[in-house]
């Protein structure tokens, strides 16, 4: 539909809705964009997923609770030092890497034996 642009649909007999197709706003950087309209003289707003719009937003995988061989850090914050190597043999609560969040320093263990 075009702004301005009415259109009336019929649910079921004597049940007509007028809907007037009044502006469109920006897209987001999820891909949603904003709809505005009326449904029988009454404003309305839904968000809609706009598809002719790629949307290049970063995810940061999440820890799977239940593989033991995955460990997750605690906190937000920057990766500031790697201790080990890919290959290494580690040992339970051995040092792996520390992250730098607001002036602290966190180091996150290994929670068992096993290699990188």
């Amino acid at each position: 539909m075009e702004p301005g642009e009415e259109i009336i649909v019929e649910l079921d007999r004597g049940k007509t809705l007028l809907i007037e197709f009044l502006s469109r706003g920006e897209t987001d950087e999820d891909g949603m964009s904003r709809i505005f309209f009326k449904v029988n003289g009454q404003t309305r707003a839904v968000e809609v997923k706009d598809k002719s719009v790629k949307v290049e937003k970063v995810v940061h995988q999440k820890v799977d609770k239940n593989d033991k061989k995955q460990i997750g850090a605690p906190l937000q914050g920057a990766l500031s030092n790697i201790q080990v190597e890919v290959g290494q043999k580690v040992e339970k609560n051995q040092p792996l890497f520390v992250i730098e969040a607001m002036k602290m320093e966190t180091t996150i263990t290994a929670n068992g034996s096993g290699e990188i």
